[in-house]
């Protein structure tokens, strides 16, 4: 019976500790964490991935997981941002390559771009690893990307 019952609490603490397993809740003292999962590039858009992560422009987001372990810098990553859905109306552009980045303690820390129109667009996040036969591409999550903050006036 103690061994059913520690087996019933362990799994409840699994599932709910990857209830966020690709979009953990932003910590307000570190931000946004993105889990990489290796997955396969088909050139289409995929599904969205829930939940979606509310960011800002601006905004630092740490992207950990399958491509980004093992890595001593970032130069052979590049993470991209496409449109989930491209609606009537769309901003101009599918996707948006994220320049902005650095590894920091095992994990790439990525700048959310600050892009003409993307506020309140869905966007799914990919991470290709670069310096192999054929890339490695990683599924990130999906981020909506909310007002730019405003600035300083004066």
């Amino acid at each position: 019976m103690r061994l059913l019952a520690l087996s019933s609490f362990l799994s409840a603490a699994v599932l709910a500790g990857s209830a966020y397993a690709v979009n953990p809740p932003a910590d307000p003292a570190t931000g946004l964490i993105l889990h990489s999962m290796v997955s396969e590039f088909t050139g289409r858009n995929s599904d969205t991935t829930e939940p979606i992560a509310e960011v800002k422009p601006g905004e630092t987001v740490t992207i950990t997981g399958d491509c980004i372990t093992r890595m001593p810098s970032a130069e052979s990553l590049r993470v991209v941002l496409t449109l989930a859905m491209t609606p009537e109306g769309a901003p101009g552009y599918r996707a948006v390559l994220a320049t902005d980045q650095h590894m920091e303690s095992g994990s790439l820390q990525v700048r959310v771009p600050a892009v003409p129109n993307a506020e309140n667009q869905v966007f799914q996040v990919k991470v290709f690893r670069l310096g192999q036969a054929a890339p490695e591409t990683c599924d990130a999550g999906s981020i909506r990307i909310g007002a730019q903050p405003a600035g300083k006036v004066g």
